[in-house]
């Protein structure tokens, strides 16, 4: 255990609750340079990994893809297994999304050479595509709430329930870790999620909700388009 990350982990305020939080208990500048007592290698991976996890925008058809091919990239390139479940885990949280988007916007389930999803639940997701929690309810008891929040056109309430579960996520693995590397790469991220959620401007979303379903009509094939119309 390194002693610089002892004091970097022992200078940073708590987190606490997610969606409690009226705004992040330190500013970014701060963080910033609170990780700089990361070796080079350790904070070009919290980089690389925090990049991948922001929650910019629940993903467009078009990015499905590209999400995938940084994940296969990253993963095995972390030195850490902690930051290999986090990683893998939050793919899943976006794969479950991602296949909720497509199915409210009309599409058939997705090949099985199609490259749209990423983790342990994509062949049972793409086999149970007309169930209405893809049959994953246990490993995600959020999803019917979240299908339910994306058919009234809810962006505030799914954005939440979404934030929520990588949050909790996130949380869970940074219970094994106190003063070391895994401990700061976890901080890191689920600041950037309390960050994300204090920050939150819900017309904002409504407008990234209209986006997602405008792409989605767009991107369906032409004789599902004339028999919706």
């Amino acid at each position: 255990m390194s002693e610089d990350y002892v004091t970097l982990m022992a200078s940073l305020p708590a987190l606490g609750p997610m969606l409690a939080a009226k705004h992040a208990p330190i500013n970014r500048d701060r963080l910033e340079a609170r990780l700089a007592m990361l070796c080079p290698e350790h904070r070009r991976e919290v980089s690389e990994v925090a990049g991948l996890l922001v929650w910019s925008q629940i993903p467009s058809r078009e990015t499905d893809a590209a999400m995938v091919l940084r994940a296969r990239w990253l993963v095995p390139r972390l030195s850490s297994a902690t930051l290999v479940d986090l990683v893998r885990g939050r793919m899943e949280i976006r794969t479950l999304v991602a296949a909720l988007r497509r199915r409210h916007a009309g599409e058939e389930a997705p090949r099985h050479d199609a490259l749209w999803g990423y983790g342990r639940f994509v062949r049972r997701i793409r086999e149970n595509w007309g169930q209405p929690d893809f049959a994953v309810g246990t490993p995600f008891p959020w999803v019917l709430r979240a299908k339910d929040r994306l058919e009234r056109g809810d962006a505030t309430g799914l954005e939440r329930i979404v934030l929520e579960a990588a949050w909790k996520q996130a949380d869970w693995l940074a219970t094994r870790h106190a003063f070391d590397f895994e401990a700061v790469a976890l901080y890191v991220v689920r600041w950037n999620l309390l960050d994300r959620w204090t920050r939150y401007d819900a017309e904002a979303a409504a407008s990234r909700f209209a986006a997602m379903v405008d792409a989605a009509y767009a991107a369906r094939p032409d004789s599902l388009k004339e028999s919706l119309a």
